[in-house]
């Protein structure tokens, strides 16, 4: 918020008083914070906190599974199944390393990813049976698989899924199985897969027959030994040993086409466990937090990092040359890991919001995003750590906070973001997430006793849990009136965080990173444009314009004024349209001031409605050139607003001095007396006509040049006068047309 200027020593005092109350904060903060962090012990493995909050010592932390998730992207061809058994080693090997306690469940979630192609058409059987065969081999031994099916299946790919442990669908989700083409009456291919059907036993034999071959019609039948599946072709050689209810048969595939089952039919035939809408869902199924199911991005490629420093404020010209360069690097050089070096920078939200969008946009499997926080991420800065895969924070750095300043509209925004981007692309707890932008939200810590799992929702999201009344609700996570504010350690202990380094050395082991990574630096065109539109240049650059305009009045010549004043404000425009602060609409009202001007100079005698109404159109024009807005709404456009301000009234000052010493000092110089009109070099002269009607239609002589105003001689005395139309040259023989008050009008009479 703008302040005004005090004294100095009143300035002291209130730095004084204000540091006395931050350094009681932080002691204060540090006093308590054991206390309110109590609730979520489980995490930061506080066993003495647990305890008193009604847990048994260190039961959260040590019954609770451990899960990851592992996108499997479709089809499967090429070298996606050698890479996909590499990155499930890899998660196997840390899951097994993390694993103290031999009765807690580790649990890997495949989700199919059939985003380029077709539910997964094309998927090659070879390569599908080499993923199968590893998902059934003793590698995996004490690890639950779980396949995940957010979108319909088709292909080789439903190899894949038998061999995991559990199905889990989406309501909107199908599985359709093998056309003739894809060889299911093949003796080998057939083998196959009944052979991993019957070693995982997660789809019914008969089920996956049916799949694996279109032409037989499959009917669920009810017996005296209960309901069974049979074969269309085999009904009678069934019914010799089985009494079956001929009304109640059921037919699941009907034989002549390529099998399929919708979500819903998949769970009435056993296929399927539970149907989830999302991630969360699973995950409350499965038994885990909301953050266990984050995607796993190990990959077998050495990492390939780029580093974008962030320790300015952060405006759209620093967002779209971010995103250029990442784009490019990614493109061109193979850039595989991007981190983001947050150093306490401010920003305006809709820029912000900009990065975080293309940053929870980025193929996962391609580039992994990292927020790296030395020491304060606060304001708007949390949306674009939260849109990184991961957040990697010092102990004492603080995620969040200072958000007082922001509008309802702003905070509307940022939440949209939040929750249409980065939660469901990014695994984010969404109470957590949003809480850090929200002060109205109340987050909960709730607990399932059964499963040692921990969620953190507010009462809305506990209320639409399917069995709610499974998860305790524990104590309050957020402070009434005040958005969510965490340590490195709590955001590591709540998951938020992947973990906490010293410095930066620290983060490199972390990933692996070799060497000094390079940093993402703008190009000198961008570092030009950045520093012409900054305010300690931008005023220099209109006070040259405003002066060139002033010189052009007043100097007689080539017209150097005009020249001067067209660069200098082509320099100014050009810099702030390439910043997307100005647009069209800046230079038009600029172009139409400068007209208006030259209008009441050379077509309207005087200085009336045009001349002022062009001079206010001109600083309109300079002022939102600067800036995105038209009237500041937060604390961020204020500062924005100040600094158009500065840049218009440090021009409009410097152009009073340079006014003041040209008329002082300009005259008086060898060169420039010769260039100055006369009537400044005598301005001490008094003009002895008080009542200038007598001079209508008197004739004169020009004494200097008339462009358009100066002085003649009229009725043997100077006269301040304007010429109509042209300009008229010195000693040129004129006649008075009109006079309005002290404005008088003359035309040159030469022939």
């Amino acid at each position: 918020m703008m302040k005004s200027f005090r004294p100095f020593n009143s300035h002291c005092r209130s730095l004084i008083f204000l540091l006395s109350i931050i350094s009681f904060g932080y002691l204060l903060f540090h006093l308590m914070g054991p206390v309110a962090w109590s609730d979520v012990a489980s995490f930061a493995g506080n066993k003495e906190t647990a305890a008193s909050a009604g847990d048994e010592p260190g039961t959260l932390e040590n019954s609770q599974p451990r899960a990851q998730l592992v996108r499997v992207p479709l089809p499967i061809t090429g070298n996606v199944e050698r890479r996909l058994i590499a990155q499930l080693r890899s998660v196997v090997e840390r899951l097994q390393g993390e694993q103290e306690s031999q009765n807690i469940e580790r649990v890997v979630v495949l989700e199919f990813d059939p985003t380029r192609s077709g539910g997964g058409m094309g998927s090659e059987f070879e390569d599908c049976l080499k993923l199968a065969r590893f998902l059934t081999s003793p590698s995996l031994n004490g690890i639950k698989t779980v396949a995940y099916l957010p979108q319909p299946l088709k292909g080789h790919a439903l190899l894949v899924v038998m061999a995991c442990d559990q199905v889990v669908m989406s309501p909107e989700s199908s599985i359709t199985g093998l056309a003739d083409s894809q060889g299911g009456r093949d003796p080998t291919i057939r083998g196959s897969y009944l052979q991993i059907a019957e070693s995982r036993k997660t789809f019914p034999k008969k089920i996956a027959e049916g799949l694996i071959d279109p032409e037989r019609k499959l009917l669920r039948v009810e017996s005296d030994q209960g309901n069974r599946f049979v074969f269309a072709d085999a009904l009678k050689e069934f019914e010799r040993t089985r009494t079956i209810d001929p009304s109640r048969t059921e037919t699941i595939f009907a034989g002549g086409e390529t099998s399929s089952l919708t979500a819903r039919q998949a769970r009435n035939v056993g296929v399927v466990s539970r149907l989830v809408k999302n991630r969360s869902d699973l995950a409350l199924l499965l038994g885990l937090s909301t953050n266990a199911l984050r995607v796993d991005r190990v990959t077998t490629d050495a990492p390939r990092p780029r580093i974008i420093l962030m320790d300015r404020y952060i405006d759209d010209r620093f967002v779209e040359t971010r995103i250029s360069m990442v784009d490019k690097a990614i493109r061109e050089e193979g850039i595989n890991f991007v981190c983001l070096w947050i150093d306490n920078p401010d920003g305006t939200p809709a820029a912000l919001s900009q990065f975080a969008d293309f940053l929870s946009r980025l193929n996962p499997r391609q580039v992994r995003t990292v927020a790296y926080i030395p020491k304060m991420a606060g304001g708007v800065i949390p949306l674009v750590a939260l849109a990184c895969d991961d957040i990697v924070m010092h102990p004492e750095a603080l995620l969040g906070g200072k958000t007082d300043s922001f509008t309802n509209e702003e905070r509307s925004d940022l939440l949209a973001v939040v929750n249409d981007l980065i939660v469901p692309l990014k695994m984010r707890n969404m109470a957590l997430a949003d809480a850090m932008f929200d002060p109205d939200l109340t987050v909960y810590v709730f607990r399932n006793p059964q499963s040692g799992a921990v969620q953190y929702l507010t009462e809305t999201d506990w209320k639409a849990l399917p069995r709610r009344e499974a998860w305790n609700r524990g104590a309050k996570m957020t402070t009434d009136g005040k958005t969510l504010q965490l340590t490195g350690q709590q955001a590591d202990d709540l998951g938020v965080a992947r973990g906490t380094v010293r410095d930066f050395a620290e983060l490199k082991t972390m990933y692996g990173l070799e060497g000094d990574p390079a940093f993402a630096e703008p190009s000198w065109v961008n570092r030009l444009i950045g520093m012409l539109a900054s305010p300690s240049l931008a005023w220099l650059i209109v006070l040259i314009g405003l002066a060139g305009i002033y010189a052009e009045l007043q100097l007689p010549g080539i017209g150097i004024g005009g020249f001067v004043a067209t660069v200098a404000f082509t320099i100014y425009f050009w810099a702030n349209f390439m910043n997307h602060t100005a647009s069209e609409l800046e230079i038009v009202l600029f172009l139409v001031g400068v007209s208006c001007l030259i209008l009441e100079i050379f077509i309207i005698p005087g200085f009336g409605i045009f001349g002022l109404g062009g001079g206010i159109l001109m600083l309109i024009a300079l002022i939102l050139a600067s800036q995105t807005f038209v009237l500041p709404q937060s604390d961020s456009e204020l500062r924005q607003f100040r600094n158009s301000l500065m840049t218009v009234g440090g021009a409009l000052g410097g152009l009073a001095i340079f006014v003041l010493l040209s008329r002082r000092f300009l005259p008086q110089t060898p060169i420039l007396s010769r260039l100055i009109l006369p009537s400044q070099a005598k301005a001490n002269e008094k003009d002895v006509f008080e009542n200038t009607s007598e001079l209508l239609g008197a004739a004169g002589q020009t004494v200097t040049d008339l462009r358009p105003s100066g002085k003649a001689k009229i009725l043997g005395e100077r006269v301040d006068v304007i010429a109509e139309g042209e300009w008229i040259s010195i000693d040129t023989p004129i006649t008075v047309i009109a006079v309005h008050g002290t404005r008088v009008v003359v035309k040159s009479t030469e022939q």
